[in-house]
């Protein structure tokens, strides 16, 4: 099996984060993994040789243009819904982040593309907010995304899924009808994720894989966390993964208050 890693982030972000994503991937990711990188408006550093293919996103990706193009006026696609009584009245109204569609459509129209282009058997989806902070080999990769499942992913009870990393298997049928279904989800945002109670990736995500019963599913993170809370650094992929999201970005690290396990690598001590 051919593994990939794809992700995609502004200038901001690689100033922030995504450089260091970067270079941690570089350091400890076997080489036989590819990491495809989607910039937007920014020339990331990459050494040459390195197992890294760079799409622009602005140019290279026509579908999220389009999809930007269509809806940059239309303020619910950004996060303000007013103008929906019923999701305005909730008591989360005022996280716009659950409605910004086009925010969080960089992330899924990079995925669709490179699910599409990209020679992979698997392909992996991470945030660029991730750090690698220990090696992994490609056995324990092998280990960690089963060759029978369809898809894999960080689930929460009672939570829509923490989606900084899940993994696709290209190769199945069924994997690709999810990936189609989820892409008409936003290429008819109409009859999609306008429809639904909330239009962020994670939960858009959790909507069309349960329409999928035959879809093969492993969730790294079964039983860990119940509502809120940080899976990644919980399950078996925190031995080698560190996701820093929101202010850990600026703490650069996640907090000891964050686990619910005792870790034993030597990043966690």
């Amino acid at each position: 099996m051919k593994y990939a890693v794809v992700t995609t982030f502004n200038e901001d972000g690689y100033k922030s984060y995504a450089k260091k994503m970067i270079e941690s991937f570089l350091i400890n990711w076997p080489k036989e993994v590819k990491l495809y990188l989607y910039p937007e408006r920014v020339n990331p550093y990459v050494p040459q040789g390195a197992n890294v293919e760079l799409i622009d996103l602005d140019t290279g990706v026509p579908e999220l243009t389009a999809f930007k193009e269509r809806w940059k006026n239309v303020p619910h696609a950004s996060g303000d819904i007013s103008s929906f009584p019923r999701l305005a009245a909730r008591k989360d109204s005022h996280k716009p982040f659950k409605w910004d569609a086009i925010r969080f459509a960089h992330k899924v129209y990079t995925i669709f593309h490179c699910a599409k282009n990209c020679d992979a058997d698997v392909l992996i989806w991470m945030d660029a907010d991730m750090v690698c902070h220990s090696p992994i080999s490609l056995s324990e990769i092998q280990r960690l995304i089963p060759i029978d499942k369809d898809l894999c992913y960080l689930g929460r009870d009672n939570k829509f899924s923490e989606c900084g990393l899940y993994s696709l298997n290209l190769r199945s049928e069924m994997t690709r009808n999810f990936l189609n279904q989820f892409q008409w989800m936003y290429d008819k945002a109409e009859a999609g994720i306008f429809n639904l109670d909330e239009w962020h990736d994670s939960y858009v995500f959790d909507d069309v894989r349960k329409r999928f019963p035959f879809l093969i599913q492993h969730n790294w993170s079964q039983g860990v966390i119940t509502g809120e809370g940080h899976p990644l650094i919980n399950c078996e992929w925190g031995g080698y993964l560190d996701h820093l999201k929101g202010e850990r970005k600026q703490y650069g690290r996640s907090h000891q208050k964050d686990l619910r396990i005792k870790r034993k690598e030597d990043y966690w001590k």
